[in-house]
């Protein structure tokens, strides 16, 4: 292909029009609180609060979500395209981010590449063992760098609210109690 020529033409086209559709998911994404959907996952963010039914907090820090109950709720996600681990929790987490991880329910969502496999929510006394043996490191160090959380657990401990097109329950169901 040269430059501007009739495939470099058609290829600028090709991509107005599938540019078009992704400025159409920007416009919903900022009805939902995300600013672009290009930074820090704002596509599978939106897609998550949508399927969740939740409405994305406002702010940076603190917690992502807010369901229909008013309850707030921590939400992961991860690629199994890629080499990650398990879920990312935070670069320096300590006594404070672990108080305050055990006060919300979580989601994890599992994706491979761009498309959603699953949804898991979990209350936080089932990441109880993990915020113990995370307090057990930290008698020895200030902080934890980015502790996981493994797919293996989560799909242990968790319950399955969504799995490839299928809605089981209702996550804020889980929230009764709050």
């Amino acid at each position: 292909m040269k430059y501007y020529d009739d495939d470099h033409k058609k290829a600028i086209d090709n991509i107005d029009k599938i540019w078009e559709s992704l400025q159409e998911l920007n416009n919903l994404a900022k009805t939902k609180g995300i600013v672009d959907i290009f930074q820090d996952n704002g596509a599978k963010i939106l897609q998550q609060l949508i399927y969740l039914n939740f409405k994305s907090l406002p702010k940076r820090e603190g917690n992502d979500a807010v369901d229909v109950n008013g309850v707030e709720w921590e939400m992961k996600s991860i690629n199994i395209a890629t080499s990650a681990s398990g879920f990312s929790t935070n670069h320096h987490t300590n006594r404070v981010i672990i108080k305050k991880y055990r006060k919300v329910p979580w989601s994890f969502a599992i994706y491979d590449d761009i498309d959603l496999l699953e949804i898991y929510v979990m209350t936080p006394d089932k990441l109880e063992p993990l915020f113990l043996h995370w307090e057990k490191k930290l008698e020895t160090m200030s902080h934890l760098n980015n502790p996981k959380i493994s797919i293996k657990y989560v799909r242990e401990n968790g319950i399955l609210v969504y799995s490839e097109g299928t809605m089981y329950i209702d996550p804020s169901s889980i929230t009764e109690d709050f």
